[in-house]
């Protein structure tokens, strides 16, 4: 491939946060191919960390995830199209949904090449979710999605979906990767288990009702009473969300000893050295999780919902246990199932995540499918 000063790529998320941990080894990549990457998001905390792997950050401003203001939404695609238009960009990434919305309205009428990618369609597609709202967004989606270069799905679900209502059609390059995969070098595989009493459970998310978290604690709470040892470790971002969990419940949860809260990481390789079995027990309409591929890389048995995007993860007895939906009851039953189990069954478990990993999530084979996208331009 041979670059100039004008293969200036974007890629364009919702938080630095998302960037650096979903995205970090796509930007090392397209780094090392001798891009000019610009990391486009709001500021936080992870920017110097963005910054440190080479890239140019541009701070977001006029985005409201939550927000239905279609003032403020005009006001981030005004920003976008000018983000774009004074760093004389060529081509962008854009993830989560405001983004590949409001961005792909940006690049409109511009000679810019856009690659949008449907990691999960959240909460706005649950079947309990306002059909208005529902059917407006997809209309957003129809009409920024027209004539774009390719769209990235995570499961096919998300991509029947798309095409079964018309949002997209099937003359464009459409492809389906298994999720933002993972670095199967630094996630290497757990070594040792914890003994049965002493099992560490833990649910890593961001800290909404949709993924489950109440579920989790409700199990919890029984099962503490008869496996007094046994650790319910939760791990996420506090969110600004009508959905997210109060840090007094957790606090709450914490100070009675039935969970325990570790804040956050940008070391989950190691926080996940400390634990025995994965437990995502998400009704969020996901993509697929990166935490689960994490899990899975890692050598740990999971326990997660028969849900879009969280049962792919799963071959149900073999690398863990699928649950249904909103089932508080089914998760502590399943959580129990694997205090009693042998542990040389958990380990067997673990061993066949790390090969439903090696075989279906690394994520260069991810990487690659973005790289082939930019071949026809170079």
């Amino acid at each position: 491939m041979s670059l100039n000063s004008t293969n200036n790529i974007a890629v364009v998320s919702n938080t630095s946060w998302s960037l650096y941990n979903f995205r970090k080894g796509l930007l090392q990549k397209l780094i090392v191919k001798g891009f000019k990457v610009f990391a486009i998001a709001p500021r936080d905390e992870f920017v110097p960390e963005i910054e440190a792997l080479g890239c140019i950050f541009i701070e977001l401003k006029n985005i409201n995830n939550k927000g239905k203001n279609p003032l403020e939404d005009i006001l981030l695609t005004l920003e976008l199209r000018k983000i774009f238009k004074v760093n004389k960009l060529n081509f962008c990434f854009f993830f989560t949904p405001k983004i590949n919305i409001y961005g792909c309205f940006a690049a409109k009428f511009t000679n810019i090449k856009v690659i949008a990618t449907i990691n999960g369609l959240g909460f706005v597609f649950n079947e309990d979710q306002n059909k208005w709202l529902k059917l407006t967004v997809e209309k957003l989606y129809r009409l920024a999605f027209k004539n774009l270069e390719a769209i990235f799905f995570q499961n096919y679900d998300d991509k029947n979906y798309f095409l079964n209502n018309n949002i997209i059609n099937k003359n464009q390059h459409i492809v389906v990767v298994k999720g933002s995969g993972a670095n199967l070098t630094e996630f290497d595989q757990k070594k040792n288990f914890n003994p049965n009493e002493k099992l560490v459970f833990l649910l890593s998310s961001r800290l909404i009702k949709e993924k489950g978290i109440y579920e989790y604690f409700e199990a919890a709470k029984n099962l503490k009473t008869k496996y007094p040892f046994v650790k319910f470790a939760l791990l996420g971002l506090q969110a600004n969300n009508p959905s997210a969990i109060p840090i007094t419940v957790i606090n709450a949860m914490h100070d009675k000893n039935i969970i325990d809260y570790w804040g956050i990481s940008n070391n989950m390789s190691a926080i996940l050295n400390k634990v025995d079995v994965m437990v995502l027990p998400s009704f969020y309409r996901e993509g697929i999780p990166k935490i689960l591929i994490e899990g899975l890389s890692k050598g740990l048995p999971l326990i997660t919902t028969n849900n879009v995007g969280c049962k792919e993860t799963v071959e149900d007895g073999k690398n863990g246990i699928l649950i249904e939906i909103k089932n508080s009851k089914a998760l502590e039953n399943a959580m129990e199932k694997m205090i009693n189990m042998p542990t040389v069954n958990l380990e067997l478990m673990g061993q066949n995540s790390r090969e439903k990993a090696e075989n279906e999530y690394d994520e260069k084979t991810n990487h690659l499918a973005y790289l082939d996208i930019l071949k026809p331009y170079f």
